[in-house]
């Protein structure tokens, strides 16, 4: 026994998550215990909880009862609740009160403003929640008496960031498939490297860019939620309650990310290490977010195929000047005489990639055909598809509309294609992803090396 335990020594024992779901869009309690709701001039002193709850959005709501002679009427509107084993005073807002007062009150409502435990200046480590991520093959770390390969570890600029996989996670993903909504999937921790102690400002501000940088991996928004910061001694000295708007309920999307496989290190380190040196330039941080929520809305198919079409171009033309106009690859009067497709054009020549429709794009390929679409690459296909959508010309939005919807699906996969080779290039990513223009039956036969490795 002495032996076999020495043989896991070596290995990081798996993070343990703080707050958890058995089972999809489950609630979380956050508080339990004494809590007096204050309006105008009118308090009451009673017993409650507060949860953190899914559905319909995520929102963090409080439940209030007490008993006793109540002499004024509370109003459906603002209020404070009071939390007194804590002293905190959160901002909230009554949903329901009791229309006729008897011996009993009770009182529900959402906190409307983001609610902190602590003060947050000296913390060792930050320990986060993830919800509806990828399952993946990373690093090995210890549990109970087995390794298992789940840990994704980033270690860039002075942080090192750990994101382990729940133990259940298979059942997890299964329920979330078949009912939908959220659950958490994974526990995350952030910590300096050399150990240092930091503020819960610099935290946020990390957790901020993973947000931006996990929601690119997984292909909808992901957010850290539920934050608990430690001190040198491993105890809770801060919290943060917030009702993140910015996660996505279960959705069945394609991406880059390679799920279910052996991640290298390396190659994500340095996505990673890129995304964040950009991020802290003037001339990419707003760039990232938008063309990464152009991305987000598009692979959701926010507004149909038509609407992806049209978000991919606002992303194109996005990247394009940031890359060829504002990186002084190109003059602006120059930059400013290319039609829509020669920005594109350049922008795809730019980061080493094809122009040409691919050959497993058969429908697309087919929809080409015509001489009068003047479909020389996949470059025209797009804008062209794009300006039918949006210009005042009816014969050539019919064209489109009359299309099939195998050439529409077809039209914006070879979008998404481009954009996600164009972020991972100007991220400085040299793995392998997995493309979504190959249309192999089984997935992982899918699994390609980008183009400028």
């Amino acid at each position: 026994m002495e032996y076999f335990e020495s043989l896991l020594n070596p290995y990081s024992p798996a993070l343990i998550p703080i707050y958890w779901t058995e089972k999809p869009n489950e609630s979380i309690q956050l508080y339990k215990g004494l809590l007096e709701i204050i309006q105008g001039d009118t308090a009451y002193e009673g017993e409650g909880s507060i949860f953190f709850e899914w559905l319909p959005s995520p929102s963090i709501n409080f439940y209030f009862s007490t008993q006793g002679e109540f002499t004024y009427q509370l109003s459906l509107d603002k209020a404070r609740l009071k939390l007194l084993e804590t002293e905190i005073i959160v901002e909230v807002y009554i949903l329901s009160v009791p229309i006729i007062f008897d011996e009993k009150l009770e009182i529900s409502g959402y906190l409307s403003e983001p609610t902190l435990l602590g003060s947050g200046q000296t913390l060792r480590s930050v320990t986060f929640h993830l919800s509806n991520f990828h399952s993946f093959i990373g690093t090995q770390v210890r549990r109970k008496n087995s390794i298992c390969s789940d840990r994704l570890l980033l270690k860039v600029d002075g942080w090192s960031i750990y994101i382990d996989k729940l133990e259940s996670l298979t059942e997890i993903i299964k329920s979330l498939k078949s009912q939908g909504g959220y659950a958490i999937t994974h526990v995350g921790k952030i910590e300096r490297s050399d150990q240092k102690t930091f503020s819960s400002k610099e935290a946020e501000e990390i957790l901020e860019i993973l947000h931006w940088f996990l929601s690119f991996c997984r292909g909808f928004r992901i957010s850290p939620i539920l934050l608990v910061g430690q001190n040198s001694s491993g105890k809770k000295v801060w919290e943060k309650w917030h009702s993140n708007q910015l996660i996505s309920p279960w959705k069945i999307v394609d991406s880059w990310f390679i799920d279910l496989h052996s991640l290298n290190t390396q190659n994500i380190n340095e996505l990673f290490a890129g995304f964040l040196t950009l991020w802290k330039t003037d001339t990419w941080n707003d760039a990232i977010r938008l063309a990464i929520h152009w991305y987000l809305e598009s692979n959701a198919q926010a507004g149909a195929v038509q609407g992806s079409i049209i978000l991919l171009q606002a992303a194109f033309e996005l990247l394009a000047g940031t890359l060829l106009l504002e990186d002084k690859k190109i003059t602006e009067e120059a930059f400013n005489k290319l039609k829509a497709f020669e920005k594109l054009r350049h922008l795809l020549k730019e980061c080493n990639l094809p122009l040409e429709i691919p050959d497993t794009l058969t429908h697309l390929l087919q929809a080409a055909k015509p001489e009068d679409l003047d479909w020389s690459d996949g470059v025209q296909a797009l804008t062209q598809t794009r300006n039918a959508l949006v210009h005042a010309n009816p014969e050539k939005r019919k064209k489109f509309l009359n299309r099939s919807f195998s050439e529409k699906v077809d039209i914006v996969n070879l979008g998404l294609w481009y954009l996600e080779l164009v972020l991972l290039k100007v991220f400085g990513y040299k793995g392998q992803y997995l493309s979504r223009v190959t249309c192999k039956e089984i997935k992982y036969e899918n699994i390609q090396t980008v183009p400028w490795a």
